[in-house]
């Protein structure tokens, strides 16, 4: 099994990776009346996203996919560079109706790279929990000196527990996973 792709969020001009939500709204491809498939085997789901965070709205910028009937629909009037694969929807601007709680993060640390599912908080240097009603930043909390007292933990876990139990865990994007 393979390290999935995670959906990437900017914000303030720096690049994060989705590690962990709460809630929904977030775009996928039945948002746009299509379906995916597996694209590879680091991305399972078959689609990823880019999302561009503001104080004031929360936009889908970018979005790729592997549509198994080869529909690919143009996201409101921008149509998709297909190649023999994937799809990929470029300069979009669709507002996001998101209500919840995101966790992002940048810099990772290698040592803690576990080649299987989503990276968790532990594994990075900067973490964010981000609370979200309809699109708008409510809340903004630095977790990063909290994740770095648990630095490894999760990979501690995922090596020494249940396989099974390991293995969901790794593909669960659960904010309580850490």
């Amino acid at each position: 099994m393979t390290a999935q792709m995670a959906d990437r969020f900017l914000c303030n001009n720096d690049q994060y990776s989705l590690i962990g939500i709460k809630g929904g709204g977030l775009c996928t491809p039945k948002s746009f009346g299509m379906e995916s498939e597996m694209m590879s085997t680091a991305c399972y789901r078959g689609f990823h996203a880019l999302y561009e965070l503001t104080e004031k709205e929360l936009i889908l910028r970018e979005f790729t996919l592997n549509e198994p009937n080869n529909n690919y629909v143009p996201i409101g009037d921008v149509k998709p560079i297909i190649t023999e694969y994937y799809g990929t929807y470029e300069k979009l601007n669709v507002i996001v109706d998101f209500t919840g709680k995101i966790r992002l993060a940048k810099d990772f640390l290698r040592e803690f790279y576990i080649h299987m599912g989503y990276q968790k908080a532990s594994a990075y240097e900067t973490i964010y929990d981000i609370t979200i009603e309809h699109g708008r930043v409510l809340v903004i909390n630095n977790r990063s000196e909290e994740m770095k007292q648990k630095r490894g933990q999760f990979m501690e876990q995922f090596e020494s527990g249940n396989l099974k139990q390991s293995i969901d865990n790794a593909f669960s994007l659960d904010m309580d996973l850490i």
